[in-house]
């Protein structure tokens, strides 16, 4: 796996096509690491690039002890047989144009009003300067992805963004990089988070949405988490359900000693 730490080097490469991005913030975990054997399996070459991003952090976030492990990252990558790794320079976010994204306003625009502002701005960056045919992301981020497709094909990009499963832990809970500031034994009890939009979707047509989104709030909160938001939406465009909505989206962001965990769910209707 060859490792390049500037633009300039990345943008003199010459890929062989059809050839997709993964662009991560480092410390892979198994959702990640399926994006990259996806990659591997459908495309001539795989690029991932480890960048912590500083423009989508808050003021009161973790930026600064976002978890760093690039070395175990090179070695699981080679591993699986990674053409490219790109460790972009310290001042990669600079002097960039920050672009207002769709979508953004709800969910967890809402409580991280620049957040989406900043994984934007920066995967545009990688996009124009990597010009992969494909970039490669997971569910659980859903209105991460949704933002990043409206945005390219707004702007004709010639980037395919692929969206694939969200990985989970044996107790349910969806892989994120900041699980790892839970103990096992807190990763387990967090499946329930999991449980409850499983019991959710069940539920869609027996009882009203109003209804099933107080019921799940409710029982997250006497389980122990705090709620930044529970909501059931339109899956294409984050607004409210109708009777035209063919796909829902039951979406929740939940604290559990003080790290943030989100997690999703799409029911076709």
């Amino acid at each position: 796996m060859e490792v390049i730490k500037s633009t300039e080097e990345i943008e003199s490469l010459n890929f062989n096509s059809p050839f997709a991005l993964v662009p991560t913030m480092g410390n892979l975990h198994e959702g990640h690491l399926s994006l990259v054997k996806y990659g591997i399996e459908n495309y001539s070459e795989v690029i991932v690039s480890i960048y912590i991003n500083p423009l989508q952090f808050g003021k009161n976030e973790d930026f600064s002890t976002y978890p760093k492990t690039i070395s175990q990252d090179i070695q699981l990558l080679e591993t699986l047989g990674c053409n490219y790794l790109f460790i972009p320079e310290k001042n990669f976010a600079e002097n960039l144009e920050i672009i207002e994204p769709k979508f953004s306003d709800v969910l967890c625009g809402l409580s991280r009003p620049f957040h989406f502002h900043g994984v934007l701005t920066i995967i545009n960056k990688f996009l124009r300067i990597i010009k992969p045919n494909a970039c490669l992301f997971g569910l659980k981020d859903y209105q991460q992805q949704l933002i990043i497709k409206e945005f390219v094909k707004r702007k004709k990009i010639k980037t395919d963004i692929v969206s694939l499963p969200i990985v989970r832990e044996k107790s349910g809970l969806a892989m994120s990089s900041r699980n790892n500031y839970l103990s096992d034994e807190d990763k387990k009890f967090c499946g329930k988070i999991y449980s409850c939009l499983k019991n959710l979707a069940a539920s869609l047509k027996k009882k009203p949405l109003g209804v099933l989104k107080i019921e799940a709030i409710n029982f997250l909160q006497h389980a122990g988490f705090e709620i930044d938001y529970l909501e059931i939406v339109d899956a294409n465009n984050l607004s409210s359900v109708t009777k035209k909505t063919n796909k829902i989206l039951i979406a929740v962001a939940a604290i559990y000693k003080k790290v943030r965990l989100i997690d999703n769910i799409v029911v076709s209707l």
